[in-house]
């Protein structure tokens, strides 16, 4: 009996012991998640290589955080287009694919998320907090440069996409939004890089990682996904630019999307292209597709 009694608290100990090693584990994913010190690159582009005047700007969000960036005006221009870089990256990552907007006539305005670049923060949601880094963007320019952001067009790589969606079906004044490689939902974009980067199964750790994901932010993440918000842009234009062969954010989380958009809609699935590679593989087609848009319908 005694010896029974031992084994039953050895596997009950063992049980303990186990489940506290997967609350820990899930603990630290959850803060690699939120609090990516690794991903925070130095700027390795700026505009005057690409011939552009710019200047370096500061402004802060509603909770106080300090965000860099740089705006690189055009000529007599009224219209302006934000654009915001992927995760892990910072406003150097899209420039090359993105500058050349400036010589069609439009405003340029790039700056680093926060937690990223050169910007202030510890923390990054993967879409939550950085909608307050666009909402800030935007007073910032609305203050500073009215007269130049009359009309506002968004375009946004990965985690840009993903706010550049999110605040469109918030804010009635954006125009119109080009969104590269957004992800469908929150859950299934940390799920998938959980697995490619550390071959996390969703079942049972994500479950875990998602709640202390919440928890630290004290919000659900989830809840601010495109999926939720894609159909509130219309009936201002969206154009979903997706790599066919992306391994991050598959193709199929732009499929979803388009089918959830109202119209006018268009997608386009590049050829050959992995995550991050649009611009890359799609060459001169990627370049006259986006200034198509943005000269139709800003």
């Amino acid at each position: 009996m005694i010896a029974i009694l031992h084994i039953l608290i050895g596997i009950i100990l063992g049980v303990a012991l186990a489940a506290l090693v997967v609350v820990l584990f899930c603990k630290r994913a959850a803060k690699k998640v939120l609090h990516p010190k690794a991903k925070r690159k130095a700027l390795f582009a700026w505009p005057d290589q690409f011939g552009l005047s710019y200047d370096n700007v500061t402004f802060q969000t509603a909770d106080h955080v300090t965000l860099k960036g740089w705006w690189v005006p055009a000529e007599n221009s009224d219209k302006t287009i934000i654009c915001m870089h992927g995760w892990g990256m910072n406003r150097s990552s899209i420039l090359a694919h993105t500058c050349f907007l400036r010589d069609m006539g439009y405003n340029l305005f790039y700056f680093d998320f926060r937690a990223l670049g050169e910007s202030g923060g510890d923390t990054s949601s993967i879409g939550y907090l950085e909608l307050k880094d666009v909402r800030g963007a935007i007073e910032f320019l609305k203050n500073n440069y009215p007269g130049q952001c009359r009309r506002i067009g968004l375009y946004g790589l990965s985690l840009g996409g993903m706010v550049a969606i999110g605040e469109a079906a918030r804010n009635p004044e954006i125009a119109c939004v080009a969104a590269e490689a957004p992800y469908y939902s929150f859950r299934r974009v940390v799920s998938r890089w959980a697995w490619i980067h550390y071959h996390i199964p969703y079942f049972p750790l994500l479950p875990i990682i998602l709640h202390y994901i919440r928890e630290q932010l004290g919000a659900n993440p989830e809840r601010y996904s495109p999926k939720y918000m894609v159909s509130k842009i219309a009936p201002r234009p969206l154009f979903i630019i997706h790599g066919r062969y992306d391994n991050l954010v598959p193709a199929a989380h732009a499929r979803r999307l388009y089918r959830r958009a109202g119209e006018p809609k268009s997608l386009w699935l590049v050829p050959n292209a992995k995550h991050d590679k649009c611009g890359e593989e799609g060459g001169f087609a990627y370049k006259q597709k986006l200034a198509d848009f943005f000269r139709n319908y800003l």
